[in-house]
């Protein structure tokens, strides 16, 4: 692998790992040889080898409506140490829906979980595709909903549009297209990378110094073949991995950003719309790059993930609308 250079100029930073959606999400294809089992033991296996412990995990049920075995992927999970939490059960983006709906839905999904849910130190709750609310109304009746239930939110400081790599990563499987899954492989990893150096140094730039960064990664057939990759890089850049315990302690990860936006931002790309601060590549060149791969019917990016999406919005009787950078 070629050489990482750091990742902040002050040498180490810390990251917590999150992982969204270890069932993925009702609708969706899954590349040939992967399943929701054996995606996420190839996760926990990379993060034994990196000595990467309690991982949170948020992940929707809805999945498991018409294959119960699905919730064995938890099993699996906590068996290894690591934690299970709140992602509402249909994955419906609040942006889609009203706050009472939403608030059945955090309700629904933690029916569901508890038995896990209740092994983790911190009851922590993830807005689906982290959009908290595209109103005042929404966020404010949400949150309190959140506090009242003894949830902390847990933010995503730092992500890389991985989600957007899924279509192309299917296509290619399905044409056992050996070049080009290497290709989107060192495409997906070095994309992990970028971002991290690009929204680090928004963080640097606004904040003075390097927060307790928290990444997240979907649990997606492409996230297993390449996370050992990955974290070697980040390791290599100087990441030291903590826990999202110890980062949702650093202010910058507790205090909500003031802005109500449509938009799919994360928490570090919130304060740097506020702030002013433009983001080079955000989203990333290589997810048009990757689009042209294997191009099949009705299995482009836009289609595939409008199908699913729009198949959950018009499940939980919302009004869709199409992510919005």
């Amino acid at each position: 692998m070629e050489p990482i250079a750091p990742f902040s100029p002050a040498g180490k930073i810390r990251l917590a790992i999150t992982v969204d959606d270890l069932l993925l999400w009702k609708g969706i294809p899954w590349a040939p040889g992967h399943s929701p089992y054996s995606v996420s033991k190839a996760l926990t296996g990379a993060f034994s080898r990196h000595a990467v412990h309690g991982v949170y995990a948020f992940s929707g049920t809805a999945p498991a409506d018409s294959d119960n075995d699905l919730l064995k992927v938890f099993d699996a999970w906590v068996e290894r140490g690591h934690y299970i939490s709140n992602h509402t059960h249909y994955h419906a983006n609040l942006n889609w829906t009203e706050a009472d709906h939403y608030i059945r839905d955090i309700e629904k999904t933690e029916s569901i979980i508890d038995r896990w849910s209740r092994q983790s130190p911190t009851r922590f709750f993830r807005y689906a595709m982290d959009n908290w609310g595209n109103t005042q109304a929404k966020f404010d009746e949400v949150s309190s909903y959140l506090t009242r239930a003894d949830y902390r939110t847990a933010p995503i400081s730092v992500w890389f549009y991985d989600t957007e790599f899924l279509p192309a990563h299917y296509r290619a499987s399905l044409a056992h297209d050996v070049a080009a899954l290497q290709h989107i492989r060192k495409v997906f990893s070095k994309t992990a990378w970028q971002q991290l150096r690009i929204q680090s140094a928004a963080a640097r730039a606004m904040f003075g110094h390097d927060p307790i960064y928290i990444w997240l990664v979907h649990a997606t057939p492409l996230a297993a073949e390449c996370i050992d990759r990955i974290l070697d890089g980040f390791a290599m850049g100087g990441v030291e991995f903590v826990g999202l315990d110890q980062a949702i302690s650093d202010p910058v990860n507790q205090r909500p950003v003031p802005l109500i936006t449509a938009r799919f931002l994360n928490h570090i790309q919130k304060w740097a719309e506020v702030r002013k601060l433009r983001l080079d590549e955000c989203p990333p060149a290589a997810i048009d790059e990757i689009e042209r791969i294997s191009p099949m019917t009705g299995l482009s990016r836009p289609e595939v993930m409008t199908k699913v999406f729009k198949g959950i919005c018009d499940e939980v009787g919302g009004a869709y609308v199409p992510k919005a950078y």
